[in-house]
């Protein structure tokens, strides 16, 4: 795949995620902006409104050359992940306005847009700058991992020995060493690259593992609000379960008047602990089926998400409006 572009204003969550959570929806994309609120104190929930006027939404949650691994001596050629993260953006928005239009209609199959959503919502923490430590301790064993195919290995050889004139830059805002964005690049290259003709990058192979485990029942949270908006974070995502918490989950800002919670919850720690182990493993044998359930202004659920995404964000969180419910 060539991964040459010219691209420099890179963004870590898609302008197309933004502009689902903007201001003015129906203006020119060119002027859409979006409201940013710096965190003041975690603890109390507490940020502070940037500007007034809101932000312009190229402009936000982005670096220059933040994924360009060879920036070559022409100011406009660069090689970076564009093309690799636009295939799984493309299609965001209409999966977003889809899965919503459907949900009033009973019976009505939302599985597709359920799962591509989940794979498009995850590849913020992987892309997230943020999450750059979190990320290498995630997926360690990237480091043993290299590509056979010539191509492949070419463009593996620019993410590691390429020109990076913005390394030391970007290391020092994000408080990293230059091994750790060089591992980070890599990390992201050997995920979201189809080493293997015919078949699915590993990203898509870890993803299938979470929809498949049979030791896992799944389960997903639809939350919609004709009034009230949805924070979304410069982590691009928040973890409403402890850390120590055994099952995952993730929340997800889908719109400004949306969010969606996908838990994959441990079979086992769920049974009680005089449960038979039949029915058990008569529920782990069974074909894997999503239980989506849509809840409609739930408002404690908002506040609660809100207070979350606060907390868990890195520093910034984004907004339609100047009113953040439940903070």
């Amino acid at each position: 795949m060539d991964l040459q572009g010219g691209t420099r204003n890179q963004h870590f969550v898609s302008q197309v995620e933004q502009r689902l959570n903007a201001i003015n929806p129906s203006a020119n994309e060119k002027n859409q902006k979006i409201y940013a609120f710096g965190l003041v104190d975690r603890e109390s929930y507490k940020i502070k409104l940037k500007c007034d006027r809101g932000f312009k939404i190229d402009k936000t949650l982005r670096f220059n050359d933040l994924f360009s691994f060879e920036v070559l001596k022409k100011e406009s050629a660069r090689y970076n992940f564009e093309k690799l993260f636009h295939q799984y953006e493309s299609d965001i928005k209409t999966n977003t306005q889809s899965l919503i239009s459907k949900l009033p209609i009973a019976g009505a199959d939302i599985k597709a847009e359920i799962s591509d959503i989940f794979v498009s919502k995850l590849l913020n923490f992987i892309r997230n700058p943020y999450s750059i430590k979190k990320v290498l301790n995630t997926f360690p064993q990237m480091t043993d991992v290299h590509p056979t195919n010539p191509v492949h290995q070419r463009n593996f050889e620019r993410v590691l020995n390429g020109r990076k004139p913005q390394q030391k830059y970007l290391c020092e805002q994000l408080g990293i060493s230059e091994l750790e964005y060089a591992n980070w690049l890599s990390s992201i290259f050997l995920l979201l690259t189809p080493l293997e003709e015919g078949q699915p990058n590993f990203f898509e192979q870890i993803v299938k593992g979470l929809y498949e485990n049979p030791d896992t029942y799944i389960m997903v949270f639809l939350y919609t609000y004709n009034d009230k908006t949805c924070l979304l974070s410069d982590s691009g995502y928040s973890n409403p379960l402890p850390e120590e918490e055994e099952h995952m989950a993730f929340d997800f800002n889908l719109c400004s008047k949306a969010f969606i919670r996908y838990m994959f919850m441990n079979i086992d720690s769920l049974a009680p602990d005089n449960a038979s182990k039949e029915p058990i493993e008569r529920l782990k044998s069974r074909q894997k089926s999503i239980n989506v359930y849509p809840i409609v202004n739930n408002l404690d659920k908002l506040g609660q998400y809100n207070k979350r995404v606060v907390y868990q964000c890195f520093n910034t969180v984004f907004n339609s409006s100047t009113e953040c419910y439940g903070l």
